[in-house]
């Protein structure tokens, strides 16, 4: 039997390999972030519930998501848009063998945080959405030890680690995946002075689970061993994103609030990826799924989008007189 995934070290100061290298300062204060962050974001729900709009699968403004998301990845500039070189240049024997699984919600600014690190190391995610009134994620988290129930949590299979606090896990990504860079330290400290503003410009969309989500254990491939955290196979669903990306935070939105899980394929300026993508469809750009449960591949958010609420959400939408 496979070993749980160990909870990580608070090691201070460097450590040799797969160092995680934590804030300086008590525990205590490491884990006021994430709790502040919770207390604010369960004080502003239910008002930007009244902003978002009402139903989340009905037919949008287009030029208010695409502005107001536009906005939002201005105001987190230049995290989350470009791949570290070195990283780009990650030899094969070096990149991670096994699902590096994320735990989050859209609307977080800490989980943000974390995203945005995945994506300036080209690390390919499997995300786990937790919004709140979720009816998997977070109890599967809860058993693999997010007992404080905050979010983001990470669970890495390669290094048999699994932790909380997004600025432990931003660091402890980068001085494993980093290639040996230096760790850019405004991508955590910046987050208390615009990490609030893409939450509040999207009116908290990526923020709660949408009433009439399906239970979603069809997005599992069916014939994959069970891996170190417990789960049957990989997601079915993948989005070719990355987190600066305007149009594709509105994708990302709606797999949250359907608690759909799903690789996330990081393509940054400079991924490989991105070739890849182009390998699948010559047309193709970010954001692009593909959903093996159904065989649809799709680019343009606004159709991405519509087709999520409907194969998982049951929206049905009222034909064009």
């Amino acid at each position: 039997a496979r070993p749980a995934p160990r909870r990580a070290s608070r090691a201070r100061g460097p450590a040799r390999s797969r160092a995680i290298v934590p804030r300086a300062g008590a525990d205590d204060d490491i884990a006021k972030p994430s709790s502040a962050s919770n207390s604010v974001l369960s004080a502003l729900c239910p008002l930007l519930k009244v902003f978002s709009g009402g139903d989340a699968a009905a037919p949008r403004n287009r030029f208010l998501e695409v502005a107001t998301s536009g906005f939002a990845s201005i105001s987190r500039l230049p995290f989350g848009v470009t791949v570290q070189p070195e990283c780009a240049a990650r030899p094969a024997e070096r990149s991670p063998k096994k699902p590096i699984v994320l735990y989050e919600f859209e609307a977080c600014p800490f989980c943000r945080r974390v995203r945005e690190t995945a994506t300036q190391l080209d690390l390919e995610l499997v995300v786990k959405p937790c919004p709140k009134e979720a009816s998997t994620h977070r109890d599967e988290a809860f058993r693999l030890g997010n007992s404080k129930n905050t979010f983001p949590f990470l669970v890495d299979e390669n290094t048999n680690t699994a932790m909380s606090e997004s600025e432990d896990i931003c660091k402890y990504l980068w001085f494993t995946y980093g290639e040996g860079t230096a760790f850019p330290e405004a991508i955590v400290t910046s987050t208390m002075v615009t990490g609030w503003m893409p939450t509040l410009l999207r009116a908290g969309r990526g923020m709660t689970r949408y009433a009439h989500a399906k239970k979603t254990v069809s997005a599992f491939s069916d014939d994959a061993n069970e891996n170190d955290s417990g789960n049957v196979g990989l997601p079915k669903v993948t989005l070719y994103n990355y987190e600066g990306n305007q149009f594709a935070r509105l994708v990302r939105e709606a797999l949250c609030e359907l608690e759909v899980p799903y690789i996330l394929a990081n393509a940054g300026k400079g991924s490989a990826r991105r070739e890849r993508l182009r390998l699948i469809d010559a047309d193709a750009s970010v954001p692009y799924l593909i959903d093996e449960n159904t065989g649809v591949s799709l680019g343009e958010s606004d159709k991405i989008v519509a087709y999520l609420f409907e194969e998982y959400g049951g929206y049905v939408r009222r034909a064009e007189a």
